[in-house]
């Protein structure tokens, strides 16, 4: 039996050292994280499981004559956190001047938060309990794995500011088959009773493929499994919607934002308040998160800015700081439409569904080219899912893709990301109107 999980630090320790490094910190502003957070897994390949004692990283942020630096560390120890101010200060001493001061924030008000942030019962998982429950949920014939966390957060600056948050976080994925014909699905939610496990096997067990076909030629909808929605979405919050990708050149919004380019039934906002979903009050940098329209009728307008991006860029910040040098959002939601699994299908008539797919390689961000791997795929025909295909390779521009949608649908599923690691993003099933690039079968997965 393995061995329970170290104790976090106590937040009282870490609340007194944080006020002693403040109090003898040189900077003109300083800014210190405590983010600590313990891991868990089982799978029904029982040789991925594992329990993480409680990993520590301390970010320390200063700013010196309206310059940047920081360091970050693993030791809470004040001793080791002074000599990190040493070395945030000699950082900022090589850094570019910031156009406007304070750069922390000062808004110290209380927080208002209604949501469940920690699920007790998530708190107690350990391998065998786990285990019982990742038994229970899948039926015959489902694989699965569970992914928990629990995570200790604090944000204090010399600006008076204190934030702090305990979180749990529940992942469960379900496999059902493997290669031609397999189905997957996923969900993400902060305890035990959001998850709906028995909804997430119910979607992988949709009717099985009873022959196999060779992958349609030219451009044929594309019907995208809300998973497989959620990996587009995480990949222009990284490569689009992000603040330093728009500093550096990269994202299209340097030149489209304000303008329709997407389809006018897409509608993107991120909310840390939100349920269904991984709700998160607060950034990194301790400032109150508020609703955000992000693109509005196919209209990108809003990046993911943190103070000092803000002022770099001369745009408001938006409370999705990341730990010092960026911003990412961290609680996407694509709205839903009207369609009916049924209206999906007969939206995709013709052409190819994907229930599933990897993590995408982004080559041209500026026009924002993907290549992935597309799983779990069956033709769809007469309104109904038809013969299962070969996994296949797709290479896309998402400016493209996106902008003639055939139907959105109305059920949405939320699951977390990397990318997000406070949060979730949530999406509903769409249909791309004539997607292209497949590019011939890729290797099964194992």
């Amino acid at each position: 039996m393995a061995s329970l999980p170290e104790a976090f630090l106590p937040f009282d320790q870490v609340c007194s050292i944080f006020e002693r490094v403040l109090t003898t910190s040189p900077a003109d502003e300083t800014e210190l994280v405590w983010f600590e957070r313990k891991y868990g897994q089982v799978s029904s390949d029982r040789r991925e499981d594992r329990l993480e004692n409680p990993q520590l990283t301390v970010l320390v942020r200063v700013i010196e004559g309206g310059r940047q630096g920081w360091h970050r560390t693993d030791s809470a120890n004040a001793s080791d956190l002074e000599a990190g101010l040493r070395q945030a200060l000699a950082v900022a001493k090589v850094q570019s001047k910031a156009k406007k001061q304070p750069v922390l924030p000062t808004d110290k008000r209380d927080l208002r938060f209604a949501g469940t942030l920690l699920d007790n019962e998530v708190s107690k998982l350990d391998l065998r309990s786990a285990r019982r429950r990742l038994q229970a949920w899948c039926p015959n014939e489902v694989q699965g794995r569970i992914n928990w966390s629990e995570t200790r957060l604090a944000v204090f600056n010399s600006h008076g500011l204190r934030r702090s948050a305990a979180t749990s976080e529940l992942s469960f994925e379900a496999r059902r088959n493997g290669g031609v014909g397999s189905s997957r699905a996923a969900g993400s939610a902060r305890s035990l009773v959001a998850l709906d496990a028995p909804g997430i096997c119910d979607r992988v067990n949709h009717r099985p493929a009873e022959s196999t076909a060779e992958l349609p030629s030219g451009s044929v909808p594309l019907l995208l499994a809300p998973e497989a929605t959620i990996v587009l979405l995480n990949v222009l919050n990284i490569f689009a919607l992000a603040g330093r990708s728009y500093l550096d050149g990269t994202s299209f919004l340097v030149r489209h934002r304000n303008v329709q380019v997407f389809d006018r039934a897409l509608n993107l906002l991120d909310d840390g308040h939100r349920v269904p979903g991984v709700p998160f009050p607060f950034d990194l940098e301790g400032s109150p998160k508020q609703p955000l329209d992000l693109i509005c009728k196919g209209q990108p307008s809003t990046l993911a800015l943190n103070q000092y991006q803000g002022a770099e860029t001369g745009m408001r910040p938006t409370a999705q700081a990341v730990g010092g040098q960026d911003a990412l959002f961290g609680n996407l939601f694509l709205l839903p439409g009207k369609a009916s699994n049924e209206e999906l299908l007969d939206a995709a008539d013709g052409g190819v569904y994907v229930g599933w797919l990897d993590p995408p390689e982004c080559y041209e961000p500026t026009q924002m080219r993907i290549r992935t791997t597309a799983r779990c795929v069956r033709r769809v025909e007469g309104g109904k899912l038809g013969a299962a295909l070969p996994d296949f390779v797709w290479e896309e521009s998402l400016l493209r893709a996106l902008a003639r949608l055939n139907a959105i649908g109305a059920e949405t599923v939320v699951h977390s990301t990397p990318t997000t690691p406070l949060g979730a993003i949530s999406a509903p099933a769409i249909v791309l109107a004539d997607a292209e690039g497949f590019c011939g079968s890729a290797k099964q997965a194992s």
